[in-house]
């Protein structure tokens, strides 16, 4: 949001909308990805409604990567911006999988057995 605003722009939080993005500041579109460490070489995960809209407006549809949230070896903290063709040529050449990212709510975490 800061990158944004430092931009000029004034996005809209719209993570919990059930929009194919996190943030908004029309016509743009902005979905972030978020890695503790180094996000280059991994995979980006993306959800089938998340590919339909960046192939349904690849010049207003961002990809915001975010990468070295957790390093402490001095690694800085990246944004790496994604869109367009860069965007659609990384999509097409992905192959979709069916993926399940169950929510570990914290009542289930604090429940759960534990190895110790």
């Amino acid at each position: 949001m800061a990158s944004e605003r430092a931009a000029g722009r004034d996005p809209i939080d719209v993570r919990t909308t059930g929009l194919p993005y996190d943030l908004e500041f029309s016509p743009r579109m902005i979905e972030v990805k978020a890695f503790s460490r180094s996000a280059r070489s991994e995979p980006l995960p993306l959800e089938d409604r998340q590919v339909a809209a960046a192939k349904a407006d690849p010049e207003n549809y961002y990809l915001y990567v975010v990468d070295n949230l957790a390093v402490l070896d001095g690694a800085e903290v990246c944004v790496r911006i994604l869109h367009g063709e860069v965007l659609l040529a990384m999509i097409e050449r992905s192959k979709p999988q069916i993926t399940y990212w169950p929510t570990f709510k914290a009542t289930e975490c604090d429940q759960a057995e534990q190895l110790r």
